[in-house]
């Protein structure tokens, strides 16, 4: 179940916040339990030839995620982690999300979550990242990350398409 839409990406100049945007081909129910769920993340939350694996999972209001992405060889590449502001079932998921490992702390995004039924089998998920400066936003940018997310989000699909 291919989703053939694009993932949008805005970023405006000056701006520390960026939005990204996809439709798939699944209610919002089955988009959102794919995002809250640590075993249905690790299925699709890593680019090619990565994984993920959780080492703290406790997805509800309140609750507080870390996970680590691990090269093919099982080298870990990066680890992330974050509080879980909110959890509100299918709409919204509000979180924090950290890269530990920079040279230096305190580089903390605010990330919102919003799953939108667009048909009885179509959402759209409209993520509002916040950075802590523009010069953080643009380092997210200039990483990769639309051909990361773009990878992701086709993974995605094919969960979708089992669940």
């Amino acid at each position: 179940m291919s989703s053939n839409r694009k993932t949008q990406i805005v970023a405006q100049a000056g701006k520390q916040e960026l939005f990204i945007s996809r439709v798939f081909n699944a209610p919002p129910e089955v988009v959102f339990r794919a995002f809250s769920t640590p075993d249905l993340l690790e299925q699709f939350f890593a680019p090619a030839g990565t994984t993920v694996k959780f080492d703290v999972a406790d997805f509800r209001s309140g609750g507080k995620y870390r996970y680590t992405q691990c090269d093919a060889n099982g080298n870990a590449l990066a680890a992330f982690s974050g509080v879980i502001h909110e959890v509100t079932s299918p709409e919204r998921i509000i979180q924090t999300q950290e890269m530990e490992g920079l040279p230096q702390a305190g580089h903390v995004v605010l990330e919102a979550m919003h799953f939108e039924r667009i048909s009885d089998n179509q959402t759209k998920l409209t993520i509002h990242d916040v950075c802590m400066s523009v010069a953080d936003r643009d380092a997210i940018i200039e990483s990769g990350m639309a051909s990361g997310l773009t990878a992701i989000f086709d993974q995605l699909d094919e969960v979708l398409n089992g669940i």
